[in-house]
């Protein structure tokens, strides 16, 4: 495993996840290009400034270049009234893709200024080849059709479905739009099996989500399991995880 597109860095509920440290942890391990979004995006009330500085002071400290440690921009529709403009947010960091999560932040669709500028986060995807990754889970609110009409219209924009939920909404898109992929991040290893054997598998991207995996590991431990891991041996596990289930794939 060489890449890793589903990594995150700053506030989760209680816990801070260190910008430098998940860096270092996740460079360290072998991983060769990281893309990473803060999920300090979806605590309350906040404000823009507050996620541009956490990642332009993360990318002035770290030794590696924007096109190895790559920021996507997760954008909330809390920005619209902050003024947040796409073209201006990319200028000023140099964001690798856009991040949207729907359960998390709420995108009401009947509202025009929400509406207007997913068009606009859509529109620029497509034209700087900018891939979209799409928080997805079976609420109904982030179901993996919940973007559909964008990904019909936005052809040129590559839309990422993270954690590939529910399982058939995810493979009738990549059935219906070339545009869509998906990735592996909290996916269970016969939902991959089931994409892979639909003809899909050169669309699943290979992601951890850490270290929210962590999170889920020390809250809510399963039984048996140490709720003390540190996060370098959870990201060694993620890792360890995803690769015999690639290459469990592969020997299919």
């Amino acid at each position: 495993m060489h890449v890793d597109s589903h990594v995150h860095i700053g506030q989760f509920d209680e816990y801070y996840y260190d910008p430098t440290e998940i860096v270092e942890i996740v460079m360290s391990s072998g991983i060769r290009e990281m893309w990473f979004s803060s999920t300090t995006s979806c605590t309350d009330s906040v404000r823009y400034t507050a996620i541009e500085k956490e990642i332009q002071d993360l990318l002035t400290k770290i030794p590696y270049s924007p096109e190895t440690v790559r920021s996507l921009l997760w954008y909330s529709p809390d920005y619209i009234a902050q003024g947040v403009n796409v073209e201006t947010a990319c200028n000023a960091i140099p964001y690798k893709g856009i991040k949207l999560h729907p359960y998390a932040n709420h995108w009401d669709f009947a509202d025009s200024r929400h509406n207007e500028t997913l068009h606009g986060l859509f529109d620029h995807a497509a034209k700087n080849g900018l891939p979209v990754l799409i928080h997805t889970r079976e609420s109904g609110r982030d179901n993996a059709d919940r973007f559909e009409s964008f990904f019909a219209e936005y052809k040129s924009a590559q839309c990422v479905l993270a954690h590939c939920r529910p399982l058939d909404t995810t493979l009738s898109m990549l059935e219906k739009y070339p545009n869509v992929s998906c990735d592996t991040s909290f996916v269970p290893q016969e939902h991959i099996r089931q994409i892979v054997s639909a003809g899909y598998g050169d669309r699943v991207l290979t992601g951890t989500d850490f270290p929210i995996t962590h999170y889920f590991r020390t809250k809510y431990p399963e039984e048996g399991q140490d709720n003390n891991i540190t996060l370098r041996e959870q990201y060694k596990q993620d890792i360890e995880r995803i690769v015999a289930c690639v290459k469990g794939l592969s020997e299919k």
